[in-house]
């Protein structure tokens, strides 16, 4: 091979190198950054204040969530209306814990985690009761930051 051609092709690598070593950074950050995101929005369901978990999610007036009762929810006022209704209200404490099993997935704007996590709770009258939970959300990046678009939180039938 000659000079010529050999220093052409340090050149076109050494460029794609500058171009695409800062996608990947930004990529990473990104990933990090929902991977960070995902245990302070459990978090903020477990402080049992809907006005904590409500900056995270979406509030289009067409945006479906699912989660453990009732079967569904049509958009966000519809389900923080519930969570208060079924988990807030009959509850004194709710604690969670991520099991080790989060996966973040991104695609542009869009991205999904994927976890199961331990739930402990206390009703009003002082009775624990537990479940092993499985939750998927889907994420959207917007101006202000990335956001819950949709989720999907069950239980496995039986309980485990």
């Amino acid at each position: 091979m000659s000079t010529r051609k050999v220093v052409a092709l340090a050149l076109l690598v050494g460029f794609a190198v500058v171009i695409l070593a800062p996608a990947a950074t930004s990529a990473d950050r990104e990933e990090a950054a929902l991977r960070a995101l995902v245990p302070n929005i459990v978090a903020a369901w477990g402080t049992m204040d809907i006005s904590k978990v409500a900056p995270y999610y979406a509030a289009d007036a067409d945006f479906t969530y699912f989660d453990i009762v009732p079967l569904k929810y049509g958009n966000w006022k519809e389900y923080s209306a519930g969570a208060q209704k079924y988990l807030f209200e009959p509850n004194r404490r709710i604690s969670a814990k991520l099991n080790d099993d989060l996966a973040v997935h991104r695609r542009g704007s869009l991205a999904w985690a994927t976890f199961t996590l331990s739930i402990d709770l206390v009703n009003k009258e002082g009775a624990s009761s537990h479940l092993n939970a499985r939750w998927t959300m889907v994420l959207e990046k917007r101006t202000k930051g990335w956001i819950v678009a949709h989720e999907h939180v069950s239980v496995p039938l039986g309980g485990s």
